[in-house]
């Protein structure tokens, strides 16, 4: 059963280091270690490229909130005393929000900033709650998928159809649609990432990483 529970964990990890991770109950329990740690090294800096990435893009987003709301004061000045508006002021800030909410999404999640019902999570055992967390993550993957399946079907449309926004900026739609289809694919990737991250230090025995990284807000308190 243990040879088993190590084939099912490894069977996560596989689509990341496909030749190196692959264990059996025949293998060198040092060898395995040792495979283990080499690539769990690989996969620690990966996590902290990824969340300095997502770290970037939050305040990238955070500066182009700043020139939308530049954006619309102006505008409203314009109109106010000067009768005379610049035109698609509020197209081009509906835009920015779409992107900075999907491009914030990654951060978000690094940050715990998801809403998470954790009220009988808490109470559980320590691994009842990491193997929660890994459901969570999966499920909140597999409503990712769905989310960037019907996105690209929204952004084949627009491209094949050649469509423009009704507005007096007649923007091609295909152009905003597509930074928010990628921060979507990026946001995926990024749990994706998280998953990978979780079950290693599950497979290290490190119980207390994996809820820091996958777990609640209150159970990384808990666990500092």
């Amino acid at each position: 059963m243990a040879c088993l529970s190590r084939l099912a964990l490894n069977g996560l990890v596989m689509a990341w280091f496909p030749q190196e991770f692959k264990f059996s109950c025949h293998h060198d329990p040092f060898e395995q270690q040792a495979l283990l740690n080499t690539r769990g090294h690989t996969l620690e800096k990966i996590l902290r490229i990824t969340e300095r990435l997502c770290r970037i893009s939050v305040w990238l987003c955070g500066f182009l909130l700043l020139g939308t709301v530049f954006l619309i004061g102006v505008e409203v000045i314009l109109r106010k005393f000067f009768g005379i508006t610049m035109g698609g002021a509020d197209e081009i800030s509906s835009y920015v929000l779409a992107l900075v909410c999907t491009w914030s999404l990654g951060y978000a999640l690094f940050q715990k900033g998801h809403v998470r019902i954790d009220i009988l999570h808490d109470r559980l055992s320590p691994k009842i709650q990491i193997i929660l967390d890994l459901l969570a993550l999966a499920a909140f993957l597999l409503y990712m998928l769905f989310v960037n399946y019907f996105a690209f079907i929204a952004l084949k449309t627009s491209i094949v159809r050649n469509s423009v926004a009704n507005t007096p900026l007649q923007t091609p739609l295909w152009i905003p649609q597509s930074l928010w289809f990628l921060g979507l694919v990026s946001f995926s990737l990024i749990i994706l990432v998280i998953i990978a991250g979780t079950v290693y230090y599950i497979l290290r025995g490190d119980l207390n990483s994996a809820q820091n990284l996958a777990g609640t807000s209150s159970g990384e308190v808990q666990n500092e």
